[in-house]
């Protein structure tokens, strides 16, 4: 089994989170500590604000008097689709802001498929892997066509943890071609406009490695220091880098919804 002297440490309160050293911003900065909770040098962390900062120094070579750490296999487990009992509300605030730009047939075919719920505002979106098991499920809060509080789910594993794949995952076949994005919500819109095509989704800038379970993409990353991370981490002899929004007068951060909304409002 793997030993190693240093971890990130977990979370335990604003105390345990300092400020970043490369972007001065408090509370967003994760330590590395051996076993004994001891801290590594302050230079040696993680800034959690991965797009907006992305300052990352692991203390390699550095020892410590502390036990090292052993890591142990992991255990995946799957979430029982007898226990996704959620149901789709087309009043929903996301939903229902779908259904005014596109209408209700072209939106419910698209959720259809890809299992998408709701709980009152909030989005249901479920990750579901190639053999059709439910790796992982988000529940995110919205008002209108935006986003109004962070990622929650619903279940808890017993005994190990779940591992996210890719969300759309298992609509992926040689008949259409992979189109990948970062977020939930931008799969599914460009789905509605675009269902000529298959369209999957990170779920996060720093799960672009998901994209290895497939051969083939052309990769739409958002505007400016995603596209950048992503097209250093991506073999291009396999995923295709889009520069549609680099090109474009678009903003920051800015995806191919945004340009989506151009269009519809």
């Amino acid at each position: 089994m793997k030993e190693y002297h240093w971890k990130l440490q977990e979370y335990k309160g604003q105390n345990t989170r300092f400020r970043c050293p490369k972007c001065g911003k408090p509370r967003e900065y994760t330590r590395f500590v051996n076993s004994e909770g001891q801290y590594a040098d302050f230079e040696y962390g993680k800034c959690n604000r991965v797009e907006k900062c992305g300052y990352f120094s692991y203390p390699n070579g550095i020892t410590s008097n502390a036990p090292k750490f052993i890591h142990k296999p992991e255990v995946i487990e799957f979430i029982d689709w007898s226990d996704y009992t959620y149901s789709l509300d087309t009043d929903s605030e996301f939903v229902s802001a779908l259904i005014g730009l596109f209408g209700e047939t072209k939106v419910l075919d698209t959720l259809k498929k890809y299992f998408i719920r709701t709980e009152g505002d909030s989005m249901i979106y479920p990750y579901v892997d190639a053999k059709n098991r439910l790796t992982y499920v988000k529940k995110m809060g919205y008002k209108g066509i935006n986003r109004t509080s962070g990622i929650y789910t619903p279940y808890k594993a017993e005994k190990g943890r779940f591992k996210q794949c890719l969300f759309g995952l298992h609509l992926v076949s040689r008949a259409k071609q992979n189109c990948v994005v970062e977020s939930e919500k931008t799969a599914l819109m460009c789905d509605i406009v675009y269902p000529e095509h298959t369209w999957l989704a990170t779920g996060g800038l720093g799960m672009i490695s998901k994209i290895k379970a497939i051969d083939r993409a052309t990769v739409f990353a958002d505007k400016g220091k995603a596209f950048n991370i992503w097209s250093d981490k991506l073999d291009s002899t396999k995923y295709v880098m889009s520069t549609m929004l680099e090109e474009s007068n678009r903003e920051e951060g800015d995806d191919l919804a945004d340009l989506l909304l151009l269009l519809y409002n």
